[in-house]
């Protein structure tokens, strides 16, 4: 019996020295890449913990019909630290 894979694809472009932009199915999000940051976008590490924060919220909806149970609202926050300095 085989298993069915699910497949992705993300698009990501570099729009100029201030940031990029991701696009996957009819979303599009901005991307901070600039070197000197940028508050309006998400840089990679931040786009890495969302990511990993929408993995569980989606698990957590998986789960919570299966157990009959009924959910208002559902928060993650995760933090990170990066060890080693960014280079610039």
């Amino acid at each position: 019996m085989s298993e069915q894979k699910m497949t992705f694809l993300v698009k990501a472009t570099r729009r100029d020295s201030h940031g990029s932009e991701a696009t996957c199915k009819q979303a599009t999000i901005t991307l901070d890449t600039d070197l000197a940051g940028r508050p309006d976008a998400f840089n990679p590490a931040e786009l890495l913990l969302a990511a990993l924060a929408a993995c569980m919220i989606k698990g957590i909806e998986r789960v919570s019909p299966m157990l009959k149970f009924s959910l208002r609202s559902v928060n993650v926050q995760i933090s990170g630290v990066r060890q080693d300095a960014a280079a610039r």
